[in-house]
């Protein structure tokens, strides 16, 4: 079984039939996945149902409005945070005054462009996605990092009070714990810091000596997989690609430490890439011969760092994360392959070509709605 990341999901409510169905087009052409009704009640039910990452409404609707369907959601305690991105011929200021009070996070009117439309959902997702990793960031602070700190200070505690009295295994036991818990304090702080980093840098995607990498990569975890006994065999050739260096360092630092604490004992690890079909992308993996992982265990991996205070894979949560981030950055694309009792392929893809540069961008050309 194979688990990808999905697109987001746009919910399109209107009673138009064409203004609909243009506005599916145009988000299905840039990548989103879609849902639509054609009143606000229906698209209600439907929103309770998807759980959509974005929703675009009309105003004047059967059976309830535009403005009513404002009011249900921000009333609901699930679905208050979706934005919501009007759509609508009313151009009047009080119109427009209304919907925002209501709670709208936009308001666009009719006739509009394919670009006007698609630039604010992309706003408001990317605004949505700040705003909700700030709460998962306050997640993992108050909760993840809790944990350890809790551990790491009470071993400290209990070796002040028995330095002296306690025999010398008691002791090393206590440091023992504290320092498993210092690595754990230290670990979620590196991963933090290079989650901050990948949302506020701009990398400029380069040619990668991939082995070199993988070989980097090793080398930082080499305590574990002594530790663990893990042994990787890395094909003899790993194809190029281009992303940022050290980005692609962490990603097959996360997959390598996964695959050594999780797959069982001595585990075999293998690393390979190969060069897409269409010839775009090369896909990376790293393929162990663990316990596999069933659906639910999929469904729980790779989620966004927006929904790590709800959705843990134990073990993985905050690492798969950043890995998803920064493979999305780059261009490229992350999953899973696995099936209980069959190990796991753990794998990523990454553009094989540089990227196209930029032009000048000329306005698309007004679609004249009724």
């Amino acid at each position: 079984m194979s688990s990808t990341p999905q697109p987001p999901l746009i919910l399109v409510i209107d009673d138009d039939d064409a203004i609909r169905a243009t506005l599916l087009d145009m988000l299905e052409l840039n990548g989103y996945r879609t849902a639509s009704a054609t009143n606000g009640r229906d698209g209600l039910a439907l929103a309770q149902r998807e759980m959509p990452s974005l929703i675009v409404s009309d105003i004047a609707m059967p059976g309830m409005t535009g403005f009513e369907l404002l009011r249900a959601l921000r009333a609901h305690p699930a679905l208050r945070s979706i934005p919501v991105i009007v759509v609508s011929a009313k151009v009047e200021r009080a119109a427009t005054r209304e919907g925002m009070e209501l709670g709208a996070d936009d308001f666009i009117t009719k006739p509009f462009t394919e670009d006007e439309v698609i630039h604010s959902i992309r706003t408001r997702l990317e605004k949505k996605e700040l705003l909700d990793e700030l709460d998962a960031f306050a997640h993992t602070v108050a909760h993840d990092l809790k944990n350890p700190l809790a551990t790491l200070t009470g071993r400290l505690d209990l070796l002040d009070l028995t330095i002296g009295k306690a025999d010398e295994q008691a002791l090393r036991h206590n440091v023992r714990e504290a320092s498993v818990a210092a690595h754990r304090l230290t670990r979620i702080i590196e991963d933090l810091l290079v989650l901050a980093g990948v949302r506020r840098q701009e990398a400029a995607p380069v040619a990668l000596e991939m082995p070199a990498l993988v070989a980097e990569a090793r080398d930082r975890l080499e305590d574990l997989l002594r530790r663990t006994g893990a042994a990787v065999a890395v094909a003899p050739e790993l194809p190029a690609a281009y992303g940022y260096a050290p980005w692609v360092v962490h990603v097959w630092s996360n997959y390598l430490s996964n695959a050594a604490k999780y797959a069982g004992p001595a585990p075999r690890i293998s690393v390979g890439g190969e060069l897409r079909p269409d010839g775009q992308r090369v896909r990376f993996w790293v393929r162990d011969g663990g316990p596999g992982l069933d659906a639910a265990a999929q469904a729980a991996l790779f989620v966004p760092f927006t929904r790590i205070s709800t959705v843990r894979a134990t073990g993985h949560g905050l690492g798969l994360s950043i890995v998803r981030r920064i493979v999305e950055k780059l261009g490229g694309e992350v999953g899973v392959d696995s099936a209980p009792g069959q190990g796991a392929c753990f794998w990523f893809e990454l553009p094989a070509r540089p990227p196209a540069p930029k032009g000048p961008a000329l306005p698309p050309p007004p679609l004249f709605l009724p």
